[in-house]
């Protein structure tokens, strides 16, 4: 018997999350944001999906993302978000056009040795402030002139990240804008023009940062990008749907221990639920003694102590038995804006937890 625990991915939500992303940006170019495993949903799923619905290309982190990418031949463009992170990828990077952001003197130099005579399709990379990747606006005049040495290298646009755009009333945002907006005055005219600012946050809340391209990623799988609002607030739909099933009941009595460390103890006869699901498949531990779940459609909590492969659930005021279904988070069942609320982090590392050991599974 299979062990029940899979992560249906749903196809509909996909879907439905690039619609928002074309209505909230409908002149735009949507370069979707699949690296990280589609935000550990599975990109092999999930590309395809977005393919179809209609986004112009996608953004990865690393040559190791863009070819595993490459290798399912949606005949879409791939940017590498990072650049090559040495010479020796710039050769794969150039053979496969793969788009490539430079944000570093030092990968200029690679293009010089790999690939001086390639035909290239570059974004410069501008720090606007975040000051985590790109050139300062000030060396843009020179870089530029070092580039148009290269007829065949083509400089599709210039590129930067907004470090705030989860508080869209942040005045950073604006400065960012201004920042780019003035980069662009200055050197955009020997580009193509394809200039990319705005993120998840960008493309829902600030017009102003919308470029020929937007880059979403976490509101691709329904998930808000602003503190203390569900993907489902702002029109969303979850694409993760995190399932297990109940594998073991447990009858307590009072005083009765429960799990590793003894850690919980009943103070009242209850019933309890042994679930297939653990922090080796990417559950937070921390999130064992009260976090909700939802057990045969019914909201309930965890007990004790979560295990690598298994934790425990409150059973007690719930008419549920082996075998009953689960969902641990996402739809159906706890947001994970809600759980890593829960925990002091964000919806974005929740959903990279999850383990590949997980199945990931297509759903309409």
């Amino acid at each position: 018997m299979t062990r029940p625990i899979v992560a249906d991915i749903s196809a509909a939500a996909l879907r439905h999350n690039v619609a928002v992303v074309r209505e909230h940006a409908p002149r735009a170019r949507i370069m979707a944001a699949v690296k990280a495993n589609a935000y550990g949903h599975g990109v092999t799923l999930c590309a395809p999906v977005l393919a179809e619905a209609g986004v112009d290309a996608f953004a990865v982190a690393s040559l190791e993302e863009a070819e595993a990418l490459h290798a399912l031949g949606l005949e879409r463009p791939i940017c590498l978000l990072g650049g090559p992170f040495d010479a020796d990828e710039v050769s794969v990077a150039a053979e496969r056009a793969y788009l490539l952001v430079i944000h570093e003197q030092r990968q200029l130099q690679w293009l010089e040795t790999r690939a001086a005579d390639a035909a290239l399709r570059l974004f410069i990379k501008v720090d606007t402030g975040m000051h985590r990747l790109g050139f300062a606006p000030e060396r843009l005049p020179a870089l530029f002139a070092a580039l148009q040495r290269h007829p065949r290298w083509e400089v599709l646009g210039l590129m930067s990240h907004l470090a705030r755009s989860d508080t869209p009333d942040d005045p950073f945002n604006r400065q960012q804008a201004g920042v780019f907006a003035d980069a662009i005055a200055h050197v955009g005219h020997v580009t193509a023009g394809q200039h990319s600012l705005a993120n998840s946050g960008g493309v829902l809340a600030l017009p102003f940062t919308h470029q020929y391209w937007v880059r979403p990623g976490l509101m691709l799988y329904g998930l808000s990008p602003f503190a203390g609002r569900r993907g489902s607030e702002i029109g969303l739909q979850p694409v993760l749907s995190w399932r297990s099933a109940v594998v073991a009941i447990r009858e307590l009595g009072p005083g009765d221990w429960l799990g590793y460390g003894a850690a919980w103890q009943a103070p009242a006869r209850c019933r309890v639920g042994v679930v297939a699901a653990g922090y080796g498949d990417g559950y937070p531990r921390h999130l064992g003694c009260g976090a909700p779940v939802t057990v045969a459609g019914q909201t309930t909590r965890t007990l004790a102590r979560v295990s690598m492969d298994m934790l425990f659930v409150d059973l007690t005021a719930v008419e549920a038995d082996i075998g009953a279904p689960v969902v641990l988070m996402g739809a159906g069942g706890p947001p994970l804006e809600s759980l890593a609320a829960e925990l002091g982090t964000i919806s974005y590392e929740m959903s990279c937890r999850m383990q590949m050991r997980v199945p990931r599974r297509l759903v309409s």
